[in-house]
């Protein structure tokens, strides 16, 4: 399989993929969104979300830290919804059904930080851990698209994170 991130010598760096693929990350803003302004005690926001006092007595504590630090946390994550909506209303069509999105050096963070809140959303839906085996999915079970969607986000960030350090001297 060829690389689907290519950097260029203007710093940006190119992202080829499937039509399919794109309508995947395309639906990944409206959805992290509604994520973002739901209930407090879903577990996928939870995950991105977490409490800072664990102790059920410090529940003072827990909404003064909440008043103080989530809307800044939020306002991160909305921008970087923003960000990724932008680089794909930008992307070109390509051979094969395929598209190409150009990820401008100042998007990098905001492209990986949707992929890591839809990778640990979804993830927390799926109760996937450490020990399950995405290698080996089953197609009866009722979870094996989200579990495949999980596995693509993650192998997806891991390849941008391979490319960003490929800059890196030795």
């Amino acid at each position: 399989m060829t690389a689907r991130f290519t950097r260029r010598r203007d710093g940006r760096i190119d992202l080829t993929l499937e039509r399919a693929e794109a309508d995947l990350i395309q639906g990944l803003p409206e959805q992290l969104l509604a994520l973002y302004e739901g209930e407090r005690t879903d577990p996928a926001r939870e995950r991105l979300f977490p409490r800072a006092y664990l102790d059920p007595t410090e529940e003072e504590a827990e909404i003064q830290w909440e008043a103080l630090v989530h809307p800044d946390l939020l306002a991160g994550r909305l921008a970087a919804l923003q960000q990724l909506r932008a680089s794909l209303e930008d992307a070109e069509p390509a051979r094969r059904d395929r598209v190409v999105v150009h990820i401008a050096p100042d998007d990098v963070n905001a492209w990986l930080s949707v992929l890591n809140d839809a990778r640990l959303a979804l993830g927390s839906r799926l109760g996937v851990t450490e020990d399950t085996d995405l290698a080996q999915l089953d197609p009866s079970d009722p979870e094996s698209a989200g579990k495949a969607a999980y596995a693509w986000l993650t192998y997806l960030q891991g390849e941008l994170i391979e490319t960003l350090l490929g800059d890196l001297p030795g």
